[in-house]
């Protein structure tokens, strides 16, 4: 993203299993400085808390190579109290991969893969709720929590005037974006190549330097 001859934006990726092995030493040298790593997920329809396969692998993988790391939790929650559980379960997840974390922790919110979800029938007002609750005790341990979406979802399927507090990961695959509210970070594509990585992966722009920000430079 350039603005006046000058590039503005910070390169990154977000993988998850899907990617399978990784060399992030080729990563890096392609130039990515943050990957968004997938932790895991709650069953759409059993709702069970599930870890991605390769996220300690990834996390570690994404570190030991100079790139900065950040997480994303695909949220099935249907209560506040199933919010915090979220929460809980991606922070004692990701003390395990034993690395620092200095990009935000998104809450990716999408349509679920079933027409019959758990989360099918909520209210826009408690899938708010149900943000709130799990940002709120992201931000209580010092991680900054971001939320993950596209534009009907930000604009349908949450109070986007409750959740000013919280930064904004945008999917829209366009030459640019339009949304209108501040964006932390833009999903510009699902079809990117990266050395190192096998097939597509999804490719972000970044506006923000999160390592930056959390160091207090």
């Amino acid at each position: 993203y350039v603005v006046d001859g000058l590039t503005t934006s910070i390169k990154g990726i977000d993988v998850s299993a899907y990617q399978e092995e990784i060399d992030w030493e080729k990563v890096a040298a392609d130039g990515v400085r943050f990957a968004m790593i997938r932790l895991g997920y709650r069953g759409y329809g059993t709702g069970k808390l599930v870890t991605d396969a390769r996220f300690i692998e990834n996390a570690q993988g994404a570190a030991e190579n100079g790139i900065a790391v950040g997480i994303y939790f695909v949220t099935q929650a249907t209560s506040v109290e199933e919010a915090e559980e979220e929460a809980e379960f991606v922070l004692e997840t990701a003390k395990e991969a034993g690395v620092e974390i200095t990009w935000p922790i998104a809450l990716d919110l999408e349509d679920a893969g079933s027409d019959t979800a758990r989360t099918a029938l909520l209210t826009r007002d408690e899938r708010t709720d149900f943000i709130v609750a799990f940002c709120e005790k992201i931000k209580a341990e010092g991680h900054r929590p971001m939320l993950y979406a596209a534009i009907r979802w930000y604009l349908e399927e949450m109070d986007l005037s409750r959740l000013t507090d919280y930064d904004k990961w945008f999917a829209q695959y366009f030459n640019r974006p339009f949304f209108p509210y501040e964006l932390g970070m833009w999903q510009y594509t699902s079809s990117g190549r990266v050395d190192g990585i096998k097939g597509n992966v999804d490719l972000n722009l970044c506006f923000v330097d999160y390592s930056a920000a959390k160091s207090g430079e």
